[in-house]
């Protein structure tokens, strides 16, 4: 029967701690393609974040620079299959986002903005969800000399404002991203109490099969 509970418990820990692996690392805007020369092609827009999170609830809203006013809403779903402790990409196709200055934001479950950037100029949204908000400039932009098949990506640590212009490679991480190393990523306080539970019982089972009978 201990054995039994010890395994059940055990299960709990493997659950809890994969839950809060998957909610230390937001979900970010990864890559976006709006612009390139003759008439525009394969525009998009990626979201990368950790393995196992579920973006059902989530959106990505697009804004008009010129009103600050947004034009579009598309919401995102499903959960980002790909391996504990690693970062996923996922990309929607967007046919006609408009060329800058414009701005993307993603926005949870919950209403809240998790990002807000905008390319080729400032952007503050007037209304929706991230309305009163400036969003953050990327320091590369796409314009009608941009060849076809690129886009705007992030690279660098995920603490940096890193971005290139440089082939598209939508639903792949962007090369020259920085992961998080699963070494480098905090143990939750969960995963501690059940392994300091599940030891505290073995010892306790322990000690009751190896001392004498007293009576």
């Amino acid at each position: 029967m201990s054995v039994a509970r010890n395994a059940l418990l055990a299960l709990v820990c493997v659950f809890a701690t994969q839950a809060s692996l998957a909610s230390m690392i937001s979900p970010f805007i990864s890559e976006i393609h709006y612009d390139n020369a003759g008439a525009d092609v394969g525009e998009f827009v990626a979201v990368t974040g950790p393995a196992g999170l579920d973006l059902s609830g989530w959106k990505i809203v697009l804004y008009n620079g010129s009103n600050g006013q947004f034009y579009r809403s598309v919401d995102l779903s499903g959960e980002l299959l790909g391996t504990a402790g690693s970062l996923v990409e996922a990309y929607w196709t967007m046919s006609g986002i408009q060329n800058g200055p414009d701005a993307v934001a993603l926005v949870s479950g919950t209403g809240s903005v998790a990002e807000f950037i905008a390319y080729e100029a400032a952007v503050t949204a007037g209304n929706g969800d991230a309305a009163g908000l400036t969003a953050r400039q990327l320091p590369v932009d796409e314009n009608s000399s941009t060849a076809i098949g690129q886009s705007l990506q992030r690279v660098g640590g995920l603490d940096l404002w890193s971005w290139r212009v440089a082939q598209a490679t939508p639903g792949i991480v962007n090369s020259g991203l920085q992961v998080p190393a699963v070494a480098a990523v905090p143990v939750p306080a969960s995963l501690g109490l059940c392994v300091a539970g599940l030891v505290g019982m073995s010892v306790r089972r322990v000690r009751t099969a190896v001392l004498p009978d007293r009576r």
